[in-house]
């Protein structure tokens, strides 16, 4: 053992379970109990992991990602939050389940996987080192769906599989044996164009050409010894997986399918859809849903600024989160309704769908019409176009400091009326878009008059005005968190798609594009955050697939949000949905908390 002042360097030797076991316990040394780096076979990935007395032992815990991406681990369904029930070159087993210090992040314990591995830590990386694997054997043949590959390996090794276009690349920690052939076998199969084995040290890879893309089905069998097992087959379907993440919070994977419109005899009359979602009970007391947004309070950019929903949530201290409301995304700014801790932070302008939520667990989901008015000391009533908004109407509008700590026009011309209190205390004359910046009043807010020449003479300054708001339903009244976006996609069960209705463009119920939703189900408190995408070669889906996905997904009333590139769900350091690469910044989400934000004052 050597040691540094900069390094602590401890061995750790796992003989059938990952158990430290320390040499020598010289006071100076210090080993740490967490870290981000882990380090397998000399290999850097970016990955945590803690470190756990239990019962006398030493045990080491890493992120369930890193198992899965690493090791190549399959997870199983599991309906308990201690134990994840897994697969890896084996039966099933269960790995037990601990979280951090903020129950943010899960982590899996690695006995059930770590035969005879040797394991370090040092400073903030865990080395694991796993035995020397052969790879015995690469079999492949044609079957009547497709083709078939085997790996034969003389023991359960570490493995990764990636796609890209018609190309999969299988990573394995072995060894070519030597009556293995290395290089290319082009002999085509059904589905398979060619085969490539090429050794890397003590890796191999394993590239398969296919003559289209496809995703594989790869299955780890341990007897009479390990191997993996590639099924190249169009009608591959992904095996569903439901994780009881915590409690109160379930994970869902599937593919659904729902009846197809065929246009022509050729279209299918089914169509299926991958779907992934986080089922969220609020009557579990520890666990809070709360909208988040990409500045934190008291931030004089106030609602300005869009972010990845990965950011966001590491901003909020979240457990995780489902992208929310509409935007503008050359502005950076809100054009949805947005209500926390009986704050608005943004308005509606428009008559669309929103979900509205409070701390009994009860929930809303319905079309609101939200509306302020202003009453001047000359008894004249003036309705105001919207609230905190970058959506831009002909009227007046109200500005408060969640908005900012300033207004800077948006359109050309305008008329800023400063409010402090109950009384009109200034007037400015706006210019150009994005000139200049009026400070907007702690006690009190700003009123942008745009293409409204009647605004100067119906508020000069000195004149008294008094606000009020108004829902329909009024029931949105009693809710203390509110996400706008839209269209309503269910309601008590039926589909209540109306996209005119809700003033969205023409062909918006009709576009295929990724989905995100929200909806209740029939047990009171419980929510299904949802991300709607196209199956493995097949595609997108429009808004009334979404509708009919969610019903079958057990939705009563369904709320469709910001899709696209927007569409994200995230939970415990994962995109669940898509690749890392792939996700676009937004403006808002609505974000799991297993323990309640700090309190925030009210406005």
């Amino acid at each position: 053992m050597k040691m540094t002042y900069r390094k602590t360097l401890i061995s750790l030797l796992a003989v059938s379970f990952c158990q430290f076991l320390i040499a020598d316990s010289a006071p100076a040394a210090t080993v740490p109990d967490n870290g981000t780096v882990i380090q397998l076979n000399g290999q850097p990935w970016s990955g945590r992991w803690i470190r756990k007395l239990e019962q006398g032992q030493q045990n080491l815990y890493v992120q369930e990602d890193w198992l899965t991406g690493g090791l190549g681990v399959q997870m199983m369904d599991s309906e308990t939050v201690d134990r994840q029930r897994v697969r890896w070159f084996s039966s099933p087993t269960f790995s037990r389940v601990t979280f951090d210090s903020m129950g943010r992040l899960r982590y899996l314990d690695l006995t059930p996987f770590a035969d005879q591995w040797r394991t370090e830590i040092a400073g903030n990386t865990l080395n694991i080192y796993t035995p020397n694997a052969i790879m015995q054997a690469v079999r492949r043949g044609k079957q009547p769906w497709g083709d078939r590959i085997v790996i034969d390996l003389n023991r359960r090794t570490p493995w990764r599989v990636s796609k890209q276009g018609n190309v999969i690349s299988l990573v394995v920690s072995a060894e070519v044996a030597a009556d293995v052939a290395i290089g290319t076998n082009a002999i085509a199969g059904n589905l398979v164009k060619s085969v490539t084995v090429q050794p890397q040290g003590k890796l191999t890879q394993i590239q398969i050409q296919t003559s289209e893309s496809i995703n594989p089905s790869i299955e780890l069998l341990s007897s009479p010894t390990p191997r993996m097992v590639i099924d190249i087959r169009r009608d591959y379907v992904p095996p569903s997986l439901t994780v009881q993440w915590a409690e109160g919070l379930r994970r869902i994977e599937k593919i659904v399918e729902i009846p197809n419109k065929p246009i022509t005899d050729k279209d299918p009359k089914t169509i299926k859809f991958s779907v992934t979602a986080l089922e969220v009970d609020l009557k579990q007391p520890r666990l809070k849903l709360r909208p988040i947004w990409s500045n934190p309070d008291g931030s004089p950019n106030g609602t300005l600024g869009l972010l990845p929903v990965p950011q966001m949530v590491e901003k909020a201290q979240a457990v995780g989160a489902i992208n929310g409301g509409f935007f503008n995304r050359i502005r950076q700014l809100p054009v949805g309704a947005i209500r926390e801790g009986n704050r608005w932070i943004a308005g509606t302008a428009l008559v669309r769908g929103a979900i509205a939520w409070n701390e009994k667990g009860e929930t809303l989901i319905d079309r609101l019409n939200f509306t302020e008015e202003i009453s001047t000391a000359n008894q004249e009533k003036i309705v105001l176009t919207n609230l905190n908004s970058g959506y831009v109407q002909r009227g007046i509008a109200r500005y408060t400091p969640n908005w900012g700590s300033g207004y800077t026009p948006l359109t050309e011309n305008e008329l800023l009326i400063v409010v402090r209190g109950d009384r009109v205390v200034a007037q400015y004359q706006g210019g150009a878009v994005g000139v200049g910046q009026v400070a907007i009043p702690s006690d009190g807010y700003i009123l942008v008059a745009r293409q409204d020449p009647e605004a100067a003479k119906q508020l000069p300054v000195g004149m008294t005005v008094r606000g009020r708001q108004a829902f329909i339903p009024d029931k949105f009244a009693n809710f203390s968190n509110l996400i706008g976006a839209g269209p309503l996609l269910l309601k008590n069960g039926t589909l209540a798609l109306d996209g005119k209705l809700e003033k969205f463009q023409a062909g918006f119920d009709t576009q295929a594009a990724d989905r995100s939703a929200i909806a209740t189900t029939k047990d009171k408190g419980k929510l299904l955050l949802t991300t709607v995408q196209a199956a493995p070669d097949g595609v997108a889906p429009n808004l009334l697939q979404t509708a009919e996905v969610l019903k079958k997904l057990g939705a009563v009333d369904a709320l469709n949000l910001d899709g696209g590139s927007s569409s994200t769900l995230f939970l415990g350091g994962n995109i669940l949905n898509r690749s890392v690469t792939e996700i676009a910044p937004v403006h808002n989400a609505i974000a799991i908390f297993i323990s309640p934000p700090p309190a925030k004052p009210q406005f």
